[in-house]
């Protein structure tokens, strides 16, 4: 177990400023925002076209769910299987002449009903076709991570600022309706200050061996980065920042599959303020997904923390002693994260979630990675 607080002025040195998350509901200032209205070539009333680069299992869902946007529209796909993509473009609307592959760019830079690009690829390859996807002139919504290093999302960052072009990590959690009025309670200081934050992610890993997740060139790293981020981006926004010291355990090698990526790893974190942080990611866990957050008057709990939609909320009060358990709407997070990308491509809103939240993760992520393995 390493403490990495010597070590932090060069990890969070010029990032204050990129990270500073915004009041739940006000837009945040991103990278590229304001380049992105230059050169606007959609209408207004146009729904934005976008393709869908990669159909494994989450890019099929993203398929899905693009569908049922308000904003945005399922306009082409980028895949390395032409049958499979015909297929999944039959059910969906798509012209068999949008339907591209990976080595098609020149192509996507020319097919005026692409807008943007959603890449669903495994995280080694992010960069590579974000920076790529930027240069056709095309707008990025990128799944998480942003990118496989902090040095390749800053590429992306800034390449995406020259062009012009909205870049955005998909994080879904965003538009979370609990996650936001936490966000708004903290703010808010409604029960206090902010005193915790203890947030796990993880499920047994059944997957086998040869699956790009267990190839750290393609993954990245192994469960931190997989499912781990989900855990880092609610700590951040919670606590308004980057931790400023990281002590970490992690396990790797105890299958075969884990030879060169971990499957479990625990992090305790101290933010600004005194808050801590405890946190974990596996792939051997029966399923977990839940955050607890601590502040003096109140503990308020999300379980599970990070679904789709569904989540569940219990606040425990005091004078009465008694629990809360507050009601949400029932809302579908990828349609309204496709929207609200959407309404940034058309010039009529910020980037709501910019590149700087991405390139944040992944410098947390580092910061566990090194408290861990050194």
């Amino acid at each position: 177990m390493n403490d990495t607080n010597a070590g932090r002025r060069r990890l969070l040195g010029g990032l204050a400023a990129a990270t500073a998350l915004p009041f739940a509901g006000i837009p945040a200032a991103s990278t590229g925002s304001a380049a992105a209205g230059k050169e606007r070539t959609l209408s207004k009333d146009a729904r934005v076209g976008i393709a869908i680069v990669g159909l494994g299992g989450y890019g099929a869902l993203a398929l899905e769910r693009l569908s049922q946007s308000k904003i945005a529209r399922p306009a082409a796909i980028v895949s390395r299987s032409r049958e499979k993509a015909l297929q999944a473009a039959d059910r969906y609307g798509i012209p068999a002449d949008a339907v591209h592959g990976y080595d098609d760019y020149a192509r996507i830079a020319g097919d005026q009903r692409i807008d943007a690009v959603h890449i669903c690829l495994p995280v080694g390859l992010h960069a590579e076709h974000g920076l790529r996807a930027l240069a056709a002139g095309k707008h990025v919504l990128c799944e998480k991570p942003l990118a496989a290093t902090v040095g390749e999302a800053e590429k992306l960052a800034t390449a995406a600022e020259r062009a012009g072009r909205v870049l955005m990590p998909a994080y879904r959690a965003w538009f979370s309706d609990p996650v936001q009025d936490a966000i708004g309670r903290i703010r808010q200081g409604t029960h206090g200050r902010l005193v915790s934050i203890d947030a796990h992610k993880g499920f047994p890993m059944a997957l086998p061996a040869g699956n790009w997740r267990f190839d750290p060139a393609l993954a990245g790293g192994g469960c931190l980065l997989d499912i781990g981020l989900y855990s880092l981006q609610l700590q951040r926004w919670f606590a308004g920042g980057l931790p400023l010291a990281v002590r970490a355990v992690a396990r790797r090698g105890d299958d075969p599959r884990y030879a060169h990526v971990e499957s479990h790893i625990a992090w305790v974190a101290e933010f600004a303020g005194g808050v801590l942080a405890t946190g974990s990611a596996s792939w051997h866990y029966r399923n977990q997904n839940r955050v607890r957050i601590g502040l003096e008057s109140a503990w308020l709990d999300i379980d599970p923390a990070t679904p789709a939609m569904g989540e569940r909320v219990r606040i425990g009060l005091d004078a009465p002693p008694r629990i809360e358990e507050p009601q949400f709407p029932l809302r579908d997070q990828i349609p309204r994260m496709y929207d609200a990308f959407a309404e940034a491509c058309l010039g009529r809103s910020e980037v709501p979630v910019p590149a700087s939240e991405g390139i944040a993760d992944l410098r947390m992520a580092e910061m566990v990675y090194r408290a861990a393995f050194g």
